[in-house]
């Protein structure tokens, strides 16, 4: 794969001058969370990513089948481990969320309301099990089409898996600021909120990232994404009234997510190596670069 440098800032300047764009509501507004305004702009911005690679393949003069290879939209070249891990990242995202908010339970950093009952708390868990994550699907498709799909392997490619790993993640960070400085996802932090969601990004996309180069397919990242968005509600529905959780610390959002996400990370990069070049296709077409104009000859 050749990596251009303008390749990368086409990608980056129409993935977040969109962000900005759709963003603009809750900024003109002045409306904070919970608005929604915002959560309106959030569901727009979730396009941009696949929008700008879009708009790359444009000045690029892509073909279809090439857009489809490089982005990771195929199975990869082994479809029954791809599909095993789409699962695993199915049923493993769900896990690990609810997993992180026991532990913030049990470290007293969140109470759990108990007043729900278990018939509601069996509800819960399979709406966003099952109905949240397929709702979440295409948007979720949206940013990953973008961020594992096309910008992570250009910058593994270009510096290196660790590297390219915490840019990419860096990178996500950062395009959900015209949210994140509003308080998103962390409303009582307010503008810190866009320094937290950063290091949160980089943790789970160090997972994500390993789903990517282990299947060659973006398939398994865009279902994890939507399962962590649909039980980040889920979870949200169990928690005490009376008292507000701390959230830099609690949650799969927090410190404790963080430590958990590193230690998942850790194992799976460990058990299971991956290299920079896992995120190709090898059944997947040739991408032909266009031929260079022949040299003037002299008269």
């Amino acid at each position: 794969m050749i990596v251009r440098r303008n390749d990368l800032v086409v990608f980056l300047v129409v993935a977040f001058g969109l962000s900005w764009l759709f963003a603009l509501w809750p900024w003109i507004g002045n409306k904070k969370v919970p608005s929604v305004f915002v959560s309106s702009a959030a569901v727009w911005m979730m396009l941009t990513p696949t929008l700008a690679v879009l708009a790359l393949w444009w000045y690029r003069r892509r073909s279809m089948p090439e857009l489809v290879a490089e982005t990771g939209s195929r199975l990869g070249s082994r479809p029954r481990q791809t599909v095993w891990l789409i699962v695993a990242a199915w049923f493993g995202t769900a896990a690990f969320v609810w997993l992180a908010f026991g532990v913030s339970v049990l470290l007293g950093m969140n109470e759990f309301d108990f007043s729900l009952g278990v018939d509601w708390t069996v509800l819960i868990i399979l709406e966003a099990l099952v109905g949240s994550t397929l709702a979440t699907l295409p948007l979720a498709l949206g940013e990953e089409l973008g961020w594992r799909g096309w910008l992570q392997p250009q910058l593994t490619g270009r510096f290196g898996v660790a590297f390219g790993l915490v840019a990419t993640g860096v990178i996500w960070g950062l395009w959900h600021l015209p949210l994140t400085l509003r308080g998103y996802n962390y409303p009582e932090l307010g503008a810190w909120a866009a320094a937290v969601f950063v290091v949160t990004c980089v943790f789970f996309g160090l997972v994500l990232g390993w789903l990517r180069m282990r299947s060659g397919s973006v398939w398994p990242c865009v279902v994890a994404h939507a399962a962590w968005n649909a039980h980040a509600i889920g979870v949200s529905a169990f928690g005490s009234l009376d008292e507000k959780p701390n959230q830099l610390l609690s949650g799969h959002g927090g410190v404790v997510g963080w430590v958990l996400l590193a230690l998942l990370a850790a194992i799976l990069f460990l058990l299971f190596p991956v290299r920079g070049n896992d995120h190709t296709d090898p059944n997947a077409p040739a991408i032909q670069e266009p031929a260079a104009p022949p040299a003037p000859t002299a008269s």
